[in-house]
């Protein structure tokens, strides 16, 4: 059975054309109510040769590449896509037009490192869980927009995850979490800055309470390079260096630009999602 294809999105980006290719029906099934759930629809087959076949008759931006299929494996499936676009580039390095995502058991016989050499994108374990397919999905669109570099400031996961607290008829509590986030993440820099500043009796535990409290909300917010320069922070004031503080607290700085910008764009997002 399958679903007919769609030009669908993570919310805010450009949509994706998805193929899902799995030889078992309930697998195949579940991860295709899964892709619906997130706004994103998409056509089935069972097979690799099947994966040929469709893209000859149409055109998909990502497939979702079961590796171990009867007639044709996934593998072999994607090497062949692959061969295909570099054919059409001339000869020259082809980019990669088709974002193949395997969907692998993370066997022995079904290793990363083989999904890799094969040409395909990504990864996501079986049986696919929705965080995790939702974040590879964000991953896509990243790369297809040209910035894989998000991906270093904010973890897809993490926001997955927070998209998954959402309930029907409500709207989801992303937003809300970020605009707080963005609220308070300045006011702790401020507050160590300042801690610092004075070199006082009480600048050390400021410091350490404040860039503690920064470290804790960066990582709920998935911000993890800003998470890991608030904890130097802190050791540096266990270690009573202060003046070691300032440089890491630049760099914070600095990271909480990236990171601010990135977290107003996935907030735009999610204001667009509808309710599941």
């Amino acid at each position: 059975m399958t679903t007919p294809a769609a030009n669908t999105s993570v919310p805010g980006r450009k949509p994706l054309r998805i193929l899902v290719a799995e030889d078992s029906p309930l697998n195949q099934q579940v991860v295709l109510k899964q892709l619906e759930k997130l706004g994103c629809p998409a056509e089935a087959v069972d097979d690799g040769s099947k994966v040929i076949a469709a893209l000859a008759r149409a055109e998909f931006n990502l497939i979702l590449m079961d590796c171990q299929m009867p007639e044709m494996s996934g593998y072999e499936a994607t090497w062949q896509i692959r061969e295909r676009e570099k054919q059409q580039a001339a000869g020259a390095e082809a980019g990669r037009g088709i974002y193949i995502i395997a969907m692998t058991a993370n066997t022995e016989a079904d290793s990363r490192e083989k999904c890799r050499e094969a040409g395909m994108d990504d990864f996501i374990n079986k049986p696919v869980q929705l965080p995790e397919l939702e974040a590879a999905l964000l991953r896509a669109q990243a790369a297809r927009a040209g910035t894989k570099s998000m991906d270093d400031v904010i973890d897809p996961v993490i926001i997955a995850g927070l998209h998954q607290l959402r309930t029907a008829g409500a709207p989801g509590p992303l937003a809300d979490l970020i605009d707080l986030f963005l609220k308070e993440a300045p006011t702790h820099l401020t507050a160590i800055q300042q801690a610092i500043s004075k070199n006082e009796m009480t600048s050390l535990a400021r410091v350490i309470s404040e860039a503690s409290a920064l470290k804790g909300s960066s990582g709920n917010l998935g911000a993890r390079q800003l998470a890991a320069l608030s904890d130097e922070i802190v050791q540096a004031a266990r270690l009573g260096l202060l003046a070691d503080a300032l440089p890491v607290l630049e760099r914070a700085r600095e990271a909480f630009v990236r990171v601010r910008a990135v977290l107003e764009k996935i907030k735009s997002d999610a204001a667009q999602e509808k309710d599941p």
